[in-house]
């Protein structure tokens, strides 16, 4: 088994990380094997298992830093932005975009099942991730209840992540058959999904943020 040092390690790592990272999008995570990401790499296929004890846990490390890469547009697009429905409605239009234009987890959510991609055995670790990407996004969202006197004040964050998830997040996942209304039925033209988007984001971002 060849030994490396700490610079070796971590260079190797990043290439793994970005091979996966390629083959992924490319064939997709079920055809994507050890092998194929270790190929382009220069290592042995068991040598990965060095730097990741399953395939399963280098897509967790991708997924990871696709959200941290996210994290750092939410708190961008937000920053200096002191009105509630604004800063509301940017918050969904931010994970509307995410969701929509990020190949990672348009490969791994919305075309596949990412239960099955990531594996019983790493649950664990997805949940860590998780959590520390909930404990990231509450203090965002509590700062724009502080700011509203709306009902969104009263709400626990995780409430509000559950609407964005159930409404925003919802559309997304159903884009396709949206989008296949165009020219089908009378009266519905191109960018109906658009129009959709924005009349349910701004129509939730309103309803959570105005005083009555």
């Amino acid at each position: 088994m060849p030994g490396f040092s700490d610079e070796e390690r971590g260079r190797i790592r990043e290439q793994l990380i970005e091979s996966g990272r390629e083959l992924l999008l490319t064939y997709g995570p079920k055809k994507t094997t050890v092998k194929d990401v270790t190929d382009p790499v220069g290592i042995a296929k068991p040598t990965f298992y060095q730097f990741f004890d399953a395939k399963s846990d280098l897509y967790i490390e991708i997924l990871q830093r696709e959200l941290e890469e996210y994290m750092e547009n939410v708190r961008s697009e937000l920053e200096g932005v002191d009105d509630p429905q604004n800063a509301l409605e940017r918050l969904f239009r931010c994970y509307a975009e995410f969701a929509e234009g990020n190949p990672f987890i348009q490969q791994t959510v919305i075309q596949g099942n990412y239960q099955e991609i990531i594996g019983s055995g790493s649950e664990e670790r997805l949940e860590e991730l998780v959590r520390a990407e909930m404990a990231e996004f509450i203090p965002i969202i509590e700062d724009i209840q502080s700011r509203s006197d709306g009902p969104i004040a009263e709400m626990a964050p995780l409430t509000v992540m559950g609407l964005m998830g159930s409404s925003v997040g919802l559309l997304v996942l159903h884009r396709d058959e949206y989008e296949q209304y165009e020219g089908q039925l009378e009266g519905v033209e191109h960018g109906y999904y658009e129009q959709i988007q924005d009349a349910l984001i701004a129509t939730l971002a309103r309803g959570l943020t105005i005083t009555e």
